[in-house]
């Protein structure tokens, strides 16, 4: 999603405008943090039965329980960046009917000419606004069962007793260290 964003933006060039780059950086970031979170879990990964590797859990959970979020909010973004070019766009026939002259005038954009808009667009609409962009959304939210038991029991079943005991230590190293200040 980060790369058709990023495509689309400069197609149309609106990459300009500042808060079209906030949406794209903040669609840059979501692919690293994805990537970071699977390389966390194959660097961290352990031995696990019969000569088997099991990656970290907690880097794949978070991926599991924020993607989804993530997804919709791309889906938005190229939304928002596509804008009013995503209403209609025309079909590769039309480029071969006698239509075919307006739409190389009036549907060319500032970086690309028409058929390479069309083929972009139909992209950008496959992907956040058709009835396929729908379904893969909501196979994002519930591929893993009901996200709120799962998150829960994923809450649950988090060992919070490191996160405890670095919080009281804490607290007692800035007792020992004020004294009475507050």
């Amino acid at each position: 999603m980060r790369d058709l964003a990023v495509t689309v933006a400069r197609s149309t060039n609106v990459d300009q405008f500042m808060h079209i780059q906030n949406q794209l950086a903040e669609l840059i970031h979501v692919a690293e943090w994805v990537e970071a979170c699977i390389r966390t879990s194959k660097i961290d990964c352990f031995p696990g039965p019969g000569g088997t590797v099991v990656p970290r859990r907690e880097a794949l959970q978070t991926v599991k329980f924020l993607f989804p979020l993530q997804f919709r909010r791309a889906c938005e973004i190229i939304q928002t960046i596509g804008a009013g070019g995503l209403f209609m766009v025309p079909s590769f026939k039309m480029l071969d009917s006698e239509l075919s002259p307006e739409i190389e005038k009036y549907f060319q954009a500032a970086n690309i000419d028409s058929h390479e808009r069309i083929r972009l667009f139909r992209l950008a609409c496959d992907a956040a606004l058709t009835s396929f962009s729908g379904q893969q959304q909501l196979y994002e939210r519930y591929f893993a069962g009901d996200p709120v038991r799962s998150s829960a029991g994923y809450a649950n079943s988090f060992d919070k007793e490191p996160s405890i005991a670095r919080i009281t230590a804490l607290l007692d190293r800035w007792e020992a260290e004020l004294g009475d200040r507050p």
